[in-house]
Protein backbone atom coordinates (compact mmCIF):
# COMPACT_ATOMS: atom_id res chain seq x y z
CA UNK A 1 0.00 0.00 0.00
CA UNK A 2 0.94 3.72 -0.81
CA UNK A 3 2.74 4.92 2.02
CA UNK A 4 0.27 8.08 1.93
CA UNK A 5 -2.65 6.08 2.09
CA UNK A 6 -1.18 4.35 5.38
CA UNK A 7 -0.49 7.86 6.96
CA UNK A 8 -3.79 9.27 5.84
CA UNK A 9 -5.95 6.56 7.34
CA UNK A 10 -3.84 6.97 10.35
CA UNK A 11 -4.42 10.54 10.52
CA UNK A 12 -7.95 9.93 9.93
CA UNK A 13 -8.10 7.75 13.30
CA UNK A 14 -5.92 10.18 14.99
CA UNK A 15 -8.68 12.92 14.37
CA UNK A 16 -11.23 10.37 15.98
CA UNK A 17 -9.00 10.00 18.73
CA UNK A 18 -8.63 13.67 19.80
CA UNK A 19 -12.36 14.44 19.34
CA UNK A 20 -13.00 11.08 21.24
CA UNK A 21 -10.09 12.39 24.40
CA UNK A 22 -10.73 16.34 23.71
CA UNK A 23 -14.32 16.32 22.71
CA UNK A 24 -13.50 18.86 19.82
CA UNK A 25 -10.38 20.12 17.63
CA UNK A 26 -9.90 16.76 15.57
CA UNK A 27 -11.27 18.84 12.16
CA UNK A 28 -8.46 21.01 12.60
CA UNK A 29 -5.95 18.20 11.94
CA UNK A 30 -8.61 16.55 9.35
CA UNK A 31 -7.58 18.72 6.27
CA UNK A 32 -3.73 18.95 6.53
CA UNK A 33 -4.23 14.93 6.34
CA UNK A 34 -6.72 15.47 3.36
CA UNK A 35 -4.89 18.10 1.28
CA UNK A 36 -0.84 16.67 2.38
CA UNK A 37 -1.69 12.93 2.38
CA UNK A 38 -4.56 12.35 0.14
CA UNK A 39 -3.57 14.87 -2.17
CA UNK A 40 -7.37 16.81 -1.69
CA UNK A 41 -7.41 19.95 -3.20
CA UNK A 42 -8.05 22.06 0.02
CA UNK A 43 -11.48 23.89 -1.58
CA UNK A 44 -12.91 20.02 -1.42
CA UNK A 45 -11.05 19.23 1.59
CA UNK A 46 -12.99 21.91 3.55
CA UNK A 47 -16.53 20.67 2.38
CA UNK A 48 -15.15 17.30 3.24
CA UNK A 49 -14.50 17.74 6.54
CA UNK A 50 -17.63 19.31 6.93
CA UNK A 51 -19.08 15.82 6.71
CA UNK A 52 -16.64 14.24 8.26
CA UNK A 53 -17.21 16.68 11.53
CA UNK A 54 -21.24 16.16 11.20
CA UNK A 55 -20.70 12.68 11.33
CA UNK A 56 -18.42 12.74 14.37
CA UNK A 57 -20.41 15.27 16.23
CA UNK A 58 -23.93 13.64 15.71
CA UNK A 59 -22.71 10.53 18.09
CA UNK A 60 -21.68 13.10 20.99
CA UNK A 61 -24.71 15.14 20.17
CA UNK A 62 -27.39 11.79 20.65
CA UNK A 63 -25.93 10.92 23.96
CA UNK A 64 -26.13 14.89 25.19
CA UNK A 65 -30.15 15.03 23.69
CA UNK A 66 -30.54 11.85 25.82
CA UNK A 67 -28.98 13.52 28.96
CA UNK A 68 -30.83 16.64 28.36
CA UNK A 69 -27.60 18.19 28.20
CA UNK A 70 -28.89 20.75 25.43
CA UNK A 71 -30.14 24.28 25.70
CA UNK A 72 -32.57 24.48 23.20
CA UNK A 73 -33.33 28.48 22.95
CA UNK A 74 -29.64 28.64 22.55
CA UNK A 75 -29.73 26.40 19.51
CA UNK A 76 -32.45 28.59 18.24
CA UNK A 77 -31.33 32.26 18.32
CA UNK A 78 -27.67 30.59 17.50
CA UNK A 79 -28.32 27.48 14.95
CA UNK A 80 -30.41 29.53 12.85
CA UNK A 81 -28.13 32.53 11.90
CA UNK A 82 -25.10 29.94 12.00
CA UNK A 83 -26.83 27.82 9.83
CA UNK A 84 -27.74 30.42 6.68
CA UNK A 85 -23.70 31.98 7.26
CA UNK A 86 -22.61 28.40 6.47
CA UNK A 87 -24.90 27.40 3.96
CA UNK A 88 -24.68 30.85 2.36
CA UNK A 89 -20.58 30.37 2.18
CA UNK A 90 -19.89 27.04 1.17
CA UNK A 91 -23.25 27.29 -1.88
CA UNK A 92 -22.17 31.00 -2.66
CA UNK A 93 -19.23 32.19 -1.18
CA UNK A 94 -16.58 29.56 -1.92
CA UNK A 95 -17.73 29.23 -5.59
CA UNK A 96 -17.29 32.98 -6.38
CA UNK A 97 -14.15 33.28 -4.54
CA UNK A 98 -11.25 33.95 -7.14
CA UNK A 99 -8.99 31.22 -8.42
CA UNK A 100 -5.84 33.41 -8.03
CA UNK A 101 -5.94 36.85 -5.38
CA UNK A 102 -2.85 37.88 -6.80
CA UNK A 103 0.80 37.16 -8.04
CA UNK A 104 4.47 38.50 -7.87
CA UNK A 105 7.43 37.05 -9.75
CA UNK A 106 8.18 35.17 -6.97
CA UNK A 107 4.57 34.21 -5.35
CA UNK A 108 1.31 33.73 -6.09
CA UNK A 109 -1.91 33.81 -3.58
CA UNK A 110 -4.41 31.51 -5.29
CA UNK A 111 -7.71 29.91 -3.62
CA UNK A 112 -6.58 26.90 -2.24
CA UNK A 113 -3.39 28.61 -0.47
CA UNK A 114 -5.35 31.07 0.62
CA UNK A 115 -7.84 28.85 2.17
CA UNK A 116 -4.75 26.87 3.98
CA UNK A 117 -3.59 30.11 5.47
CA UNK A 118 -6.41 31.04 6.45
CA UNK A 119 -6.71 27.92 8.35
CA UNK A 120 -3.18 28.18 10.02
CA UNK A 121 -4.36 31.52 11.39
CA UNK A 122 -7.03 29.71 12.94
CA UNK A 123 -4.86 26.32 14.10
CA UNK A 124 -2.95 28.97 15.58
CA UNK A 125 -5.67 30.92 17.37
CA UNK A 126 -7.02 27.28 18.67
CA UNK A 127 -3.29 26.00 19.87
CA UNK A 128 -2.96 29.24 21.86
CA UNK A 129 -5.78 29.08 23.37
CA UNK A 130 -5.23 25.34 24.62
CA UNK A 131 -2.17 25.53 25.64
CA UNK A 132 -2.66 28.64 27.70
CA UNK A 133 -5.92 28.18 28.96
CA UNK A 134 -6.51 26.64 32.72
CA UNK A 135 -8.71 23.70 33.35
CA UNK A 136 -12.16 25.02 33.25
CA UNK A 137 -14.23 24.81 36.60
CA UNK A 138 -18.22 23.93 36.36
CA UNK A 139 -19.54 27.11 36.00
CA UNK A 140 -23.33 27.51 38.25
CA UNK A 141 -26.36 28.22 36.72
CA UNK A 142 -27.16 31.96 36.81
CA UNK A 143 -30.39 32.17 35.82
CA UNK A 144 -29.40 34.75 33.30
CA UNK A 145 -31.10 35.15 30.48
CA UNK A 146 -29.47 34.65 26.84
CA UNK A 147 -27.98 37.99 25.36
CA UNK A 148 -29.82 36.74 21.60
CA UNK A 149 -28.87 39.66 19.94
CA UNK A 150 -24.88 39.28 20.54
CA UNK A 151 -25.14 35.37 20.25
CA UNK A 152 -26.34 35.88 16.75
CA UNK A 153 -23.76 38.23 15.46
CA UNK A 154 -21.28 35.75 17.11
CA UNK A 155 -23.08 33.04 15.34
CA UNK A 156 -23.05 34.67 11.84
CA UNK A 157 -18.94 35.58 12.48
CA UNK A 158 -18.17 32.02 13.27
CA UNK A 159 -19.95 30.54 10.82
CA UNK A 160 -18.29 32.16 8.52
CA UNK A 161 -15.13 30.66 9.70
CA UNK A 162 -16.87 27.05 9.73
CA UNK A 163 -18.03 27.65 5.93
CA UNK A 164 -14.61 28.80 4.58
CA UNK A 165 -12.08 26.73 6.20
CA UNK A 166 -14.56 23.28 7.42
CA UNK A 167 -13.09 23.55 11.05
CA UNK A 168 -12.87 25.78 13.75
CA UNK A 169 -16.44 25.94 15.05
CA UNK A 170 -16.53 24.14 18.47
CA UNK A 171 -13.42 26.15 19.94
CA UNK A 172 -15.03 29.29 19.24
CA UNK A 173 -18.64 28.21 19.73
CA UNK A 174 -17.99 26.91 23.60
CA UNK A 175 -16.98 30.37 25.00
CA UNK A 176 -20.16 32.07 23.16
CA UNK A 177 -22.59 30.09 24.81
CA UNK A 178 -20.93 29.83 28.40
CA UNK A 179 -20.81 34.15 28.30
CA UNK A 180 -23.74 34.72 26.13
CA UNK A 181 -26.04 32.34 26.87
CA UNK A 182 -25.27 32.06 30.55
CA UNK A 183 -24.78 27.88 30.29
CA UNK A 184 -23.03 25.79 32.53
CA UNK A 185 -19.74 24.56 30.45
CA UNK A 186 -21.43 21.15 30.47
CA UNK A 187 -24.61 22.15 28.82
CA UNK A 188 -22.34 24.74 26.35
CA UNK A 189 -20.56 21.46 25.31
CA UNK A 190 -23.66 19.53 24.62
CA UNK A 191 -25.42 22.34 22.93
CA UNK A 192 -22.17 23.41 20.86
CA UNK A 193 -22.16 19.17 19.51
CA UNK A 194 -25.47 19.02 18.47
CA UNK A 195 -24.46 23.23 16.62
CA UNK A 196 -21.80 21.96 14.96
CA UNK A 197 -23.19 18.45 13.40
CA UNK A 198 -26.39 20.56 12.12
CA UNK A 199 -23.98 23.22 10.89
CA UNK A 200 -21.70 20.71 9.25
CA UNK A 201 -24.14 18.96 7.44
CA UNK A 202 -25.46 22.10 6.30
CA UNK A 203 -22.32 23.41 5.02
CA UNK A 204 -21.71 19.89 3.51
CA UNK A 205 -25.34 20.23 1.32
CA UNK A 206 -24.22 23.57 0.22
CA UNK A 207 -20.97 21.54 -1.40
CA UNK A 208 -23.20 18.99 -2.66
CA UNK A 209 -25.37 21.46 -4.51
CA UNK A 210 -22.21 23.66 -6.37
CA UNK A 211 -20.23 20.06 -6.66
CA UNK A 212 -22.14 17.18 -6.81
CA UNK A 213 -19.53 14.62 -7.77
CA UNK A 214 -18.37 13.79 -4.28
CA UNK A 215 -16.26 10.81 -4.00
CA UNK A 216 -18.78 9.00 -1.44
CA UNK A 217 -16.97 5.71 -0.95
CA UNK A 218 -13.58 7.96 0.52
CA UNK A 219 -15.62 9.81 2.60
CA UNK A 220 -17.64 6.62 4.29
CA UNK A 221 -14.11 4.83 4.49
CA UNK A 222 -12.18 7.85 6.30
CA UNK A 223 -15.24 7.98 8.17
CA UNK A 224 -15.01 4.64 9.66
CA UNK A 225 -11.41 4.88 10.57
CA UNK A 226 -12.23 8.33 12.31
CA UNK A 227 -14.97 6.80 13.89
CA UNK A 228 -12.79 3.88 15.34
CA UNK A 229 -10.48 6.53 16.43
CA UNK A 230 -13.79 7.95 18.55
CA UNK A 231 -14.59 4.66 20.10
CA UNK A 232 -10.94 4.36 20.96
CA UNK A 233 -10.89 7.82 22.44
CA UNK A 234 -13.66 7.65 24.15
CA UNK A 235 -12.74 4.67 26.09
CA UNK A 236 -8.86 6.34 26.55
CA UNK A 237 -10.71 8.96 28.32
CA UNK A 238 -11.50 7.09 31.02
CA UNK A 239 -7.71 6.84 31.81
CA UNK A 240 -6.22 10.05 31.13
CA UNK A 241 -6.53 13.47 32.26
CA UNK A 242 -8.34 15.78 29.27
CA UNK A 243 -6.51 18.84 30.48
CA UNK A 244 -2.89 17.48 29.65
CA UNK A 245 -3.97 16.04 26.60
CA UNK A 246 -4.79 19.27 25.44
CA UNK A 247 -2.36 21.08 26.29
CA UNK A 248 -0.18 18.51 24.50
CA UNK A 249 -2.47 18.46 21.37
CA UNK A 250 -2.08 22.34 21.66
CA UNK A 251 1.67 22.25 20.94
CA UNK A 252 1.21 19.59 18.26
CA UNK A 253 -1.40 21.79 16.35
CA UNK A 254 0.62 24.60 16.40
CA UNK A 255 3.77 22.36 14.82
CA UNK A 256 1.39 22.12 12.31
CA UNK A 257 -0.01 24.89 11.30
CA UNK A 258 4.29 26.14 11.72
CA UNK A 259 4.50 23.30 8.90
CA UNK A 260 2.05 24.74 7.09
CA UNK A 261 2.73 27.46 6.77
CA UNK A 262 6.19 27.09 5.90
CA UNK A 263 5.20 24.15 3.01
CA UNK A 264 2.74 27.11 1.62
CA UNK A 265 5.34 30.07 1.62
CA UNK A 266 8.13 27.97 -0.60
CA UNK A 267 5.21 26.95 -2.89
Amino acid sequence: MDIYLILGYTGAVLTGLILGLLGGGGALLSIPVLVYFFHIPPTLATGYSLFLVGITASSGAVQNIRKKLVNYEAVLYYGAPSLITVYCMRRFVMPALPDVFFTTDSFTLDKNHFILFVLSVVMFIAAYKMITTKPAEEKAATGAGIDRLKLSMLAVLIGSFLGLVGAGGGFLMIPALIYLANLTMRKAVGTSLLLVAVNSFIGFLGDVHSNPHMDWKFLFTFSAFSIAGVITGNYLHNFVKGDTMKKYFGWFILLVAILMVAKELSR
